[in-house]
């Protein structure tokens, strides 16, 4: 299924750019909803408009919990679709943690609770394996970052004397089956 549900929709302005050349500046109140995509492509929205359209592809940096759309796609999505069979789904404990994005570019944001991930793809090799977080940039657009290009901030868990141990951590390769 190249199209999933979000667990949750988001209240969203669509550069008016994305919707056509003869649209005036400036962007058009939404309702992000669900999403799709093919391999190899960057993230696709499906956002019913104010003007009571439904959209189904409109690119990711398109989307803006406010009226900024200065990131590309390959800023906000850095590896794109993995598969033919995208997920979503709501990770709650990590919605509405800060995070500090690492690469590709240095800012901040805040986890939406939801993962984009794909059933296929490059999920078939573990140590390729990438779920994407939903992060709200504070610039208010949306990136789909890997979890080794942000760090979480909770300040119940997290302790500032082991962020040194970030740079020695590696993906172990060794995938363990039942019986």
């Amino acid at each position: 299924m190249r199209h999933a549900n979000l667990p949750f929709h988001l209240y969203v302005n669509v550069n008016n750019q994305a919707l056509g050349p003869g649209m005036p500046p400036g962007s058009t109140p939404g309702v992000w909803w669900g999403v799709h995509c093919r391999p190899g492509q960057a993230l696709m929205c499906h956002v019913l408009l104010a003007s009571g359209a439904e959209w189904a592809g409109i690119p990711i940096h398109h989307v803006s919990a406010g009226d900024t759309f200065e990131r590309s796609h390959l800023e906000l999505m850095p590896w794109s679709a993995m598969g033919e069979r995208i997920e979503a789904f709501h990770a709650e404990y990590l919605e509405g943690l800060q995070v500090g994005i690492r690469r590709p570019f240095d800012d901040g944001g805040r986890h939406t609770g939801i993962v984009i991930d794909w059933a296929d793809g490059f999920s078939r090799y573990p140590q390729e394996h990438k779920p994407l977080n939903l992060i709200e940039v504070d610039g208010n657009q949306f990136a789909l970052l890997p979890n080794n290009f942000i760090e979480f901030e909770d300040r119940h868990l997290v302790r500032e004397n082991l962020r040194d141990d970030l740079r020695m951590y590696r993906r172990n390769e060794t995938v363990y089956w039942g019986h």
